[in-house]
């Protein structure tokens, strides 16, 4: 009898969880409705350094349910739409019929620059060796770091980039917002043995603000010669000269290149007629922001 009576339970017991399991299945078939994403009317600002969580701040979800659902919040993408940071933000939540909900939120970066060029080496070459014209080029940006590998680069006129003379060349790079930079550099060819020094600088490419001191001076860093190396940091030293060609003038945004030729004279003081002259040259590309 004891027996008769579990199996008559255990079977009321499968009859339920049968019946509440096919209402939970109905109530999914037949909700069409997507959840409702809930936006704080407090303006949406953010560092360029905080985690992707925090565009999230005062954002919930709900559906008519399952409930609450703002887990199953999700930033889908993220648009530039000004370049002094302001941003578009678009969501996305799910319910577990597999509706879904989409809105759009305005928001901003504080601290938001935009995508700039670096140079490690300046864009000269000699007219015998080939080279590729990215080589001593990136980018980095306040989103992405690094993003040398997006640098693009455009000849300017009809002349091969290998010729010996001065090219204009444009570099390009986008960041993950779809920020877009571009800027016009001169790539120089030079005759090979020309020079018979090397000239080190600290930069190769600056950005300095609009109206700021320029002292050419202060980007010189060494000079090699016969497997000598001499600091410039402090100043010339005795016996080294320097000329350089091009104006910055930092009152009128824009991109200046400024050349630089140091001359090293090593002296025989015992016979002047065989002391021996070094020269060595680069080049420093200023872009002046507005």
């Amino acid at each position: 009898m004891k027996k008769r009576n579990w199996l008559l339970l255990l079977l009321i017991v499968l009859c339920l969880a049968a019946f509440f399991g096919y209402r939970k299945l109905d109530q999914l078939r037949t909700d069409t409705r997507a959840p409702q994403i809930h936006i704080d009317e407090q303006p949406l600002e953010v560092s360029v350094r905080d985690d992707k969580s925090a565009l999230l701040a005062g954002v919930t979800a709900s559906d008519n349910v399952d409930g609450d659902v703002t887990a199953s919040l999700v930033v889908e993408r993220v648009n530039l739409t000004d370049s002094d940071g302001s941003i578009s933000v678009s969501y996305a939540a799910f319910d577990s019929a597999g509706n879904v909900a989409k809105v759009k939120r305005e928001g901003r970066y504080t601290d938001y620059e935009r995508p700039r060029f670096t140079l490690n080496a300046p864009l000269v070459y000699t007219v015998d060796r080939s080279f590729d014209v990215l080589s001593n080029v990136g980018a980095v940006d306040a989103i992405d770091g690094d993003i040398q590998h997006r640098v693009r680069a455009t000849t300017k006129g009809t002349s091969s980039i290998m010729a010996l003379g001065s090219h204009m060349v444009q570099f390009q790079v986008t960041n993950s917002l779809g920020d877009t930079v571009s800027e016009t550099f001169p790539v120089e060819v030079i005759s090979s043995g020309i020079y018979n020094a090397a000239l080190e600088l600290t930069d190769y490419l600056v950005y300095l603000p609009k109206d700021a001191q320029f002292y050419p001076a202060q980007y010189l860093k060494s000079f090699t010669w016969l497997g000598e190396q001499d600091s410039l940091a402090g100043g010339l030293p005795t016996d080294y000269s320097m000329r350089t060609r091009g104006t910055v003038q930092t009152g009128y945004p824009g991109v200046y290149t400024v050349e630089y030729r140091v001359t090293f004279t090593d002296r025989d003081e015992k016979n002047p007629d065989f002391d021996r002259k070094y020269t060595g040259y680069s080049k420093l590309i200023v872009v002046v922001e507005g």
